[in-house]
């Protein structure tokens, strides 16, 4: 399939490899659909999402993602991605400015407040992280990697209400998680 068939059937072609996790050809598609249209930020989202999931072309994700939200702003979803990216790469501050971003830009992204919760414990500012996490898990109740991560910053800062609150909500869905945080922070099982 060649360039000259445009962006749009590019981009359609890199969705549809993107499905049948066929990341290589997919790539291939989205950087087609650069190559005729490179202010085309949903491709050089995809780009960096897809090369995100191969730790060796970290670097190739980074460079798109930096070009997505340098041609769209305001899209939440590649600042989310950009500081999930970053995060990985040990870039906390500058992870925590694009999750803190990506909350401003859609309040109920529960993974983005996720993130700047682990970013932000991650940084030493465990109070602010459990802000951060509470939303998380009020925006999507089950998500065991939140709660997990609330209850060791509640830990952190010597709030053992909210910890057992936290964990007692947690053992209700996810027994494993539950069971984990016992062991590892010496709560009754």
């Amino acid at each position: 399939m060649s360039a000259a068939l445009g962006p749009a059937i590019n981009y359609a072609a890199g969705q549809l490899w993107a499905l049948l996790r066929q990341n290589e050809r997919a790539v291939a598609a989205f950087r087609r659909c650069t190559s005729v249209d490179p202010a085309h930020a949903p491709a050089w989202r995809m780009i960096g999402f897809l090369c995100q999931q191969d730790e060796s072309r970290s670097d190739e994700a980074l460079l798109a993602f930096e070009r997505s939200v340098e041609l769209a702003p305001d899209d939440a979803v590649s600042r989310y991605n950009f500081g999930f990216l970053l995060h990985r790469r040990g870039e906390f501050e500058h992870a925590l400015a694009q999750m803190t971003a990506a909350v401003r830009l859609r309040p109920a992204l529960d993974q983005a407040w996720y993130g700047c919760g682990l970013l932000l414990s991650e940084l030493g500012q465990p109070q602010e992280a459990i802000v951060a996490l509470r939303r998380a898990v009020e925006l999507q109740p089950f998500n065991g990697s939140a709660s997990y991560a609330l209850c060791q910053a509640c830990r952190a800062v010597g709030d053992e209400e909210g910890l057992l609150a936290e964990y007692r909500r947690i053992g209700q869905y996810d027994p494993r998680t539950a069971r984990r945080l016992a062991q590892e922070l010496g709560l009754p099982d």
